[in-house]
């Protein structure tokens, strides 16, 4: 998945079309994203009391989003953009020391380094 935790994404399709959000928790087995934003849909949830909440009750939840419904916004001028992976090979300060080798994601649309 090439979503992270902390990600300002745009959802692309859906009830939430065209709205910006930040990723707050990343569903690699469900292939889907926890997104946090104002205006976001959200779902009902009844909760039975506990310690930390003691009357219980109906809460709001944030919807889980597929990963293909969102897409990464990136720059100065917040485009949108896919993401792609390259590994960068860095000379080590030390002497004699091989070089590190390191794989990070980049945005395709202005090839910046993101990691």
């Amino acid at each position: 998945m090439n979503l992270k935790k902390g990600d300002q994404v745009v959802i692309i399709s859906g009830a939430d079309k065209g709205k910006t959000a930040k990723v707050v928790a990343v569903l690699t087995n469900k292939n889907k994203v926890l997104l946090e934003g104002e205006g976001l849909k959200l779902a009902k949830h009844h909760e039975k009391p506990s310690n930390s909440n003691p009357d219980g009750g109906i809460v709001d939840k944030a919807i889980p989003v597929d990963a293909s419904n969102v897409m990464l916004v990136v720059g100065k001028d917040k485009q949108r953009t896919r993401v792609g992976y390259k590994t960068i090979t860095q000379q080590s300060k030390k002497k004699n020391s091989p070089a590190v080798s390191k794989k990070v994601r980049y945005s395709v649309k202005t090839q910046e380094v993101l990691d």
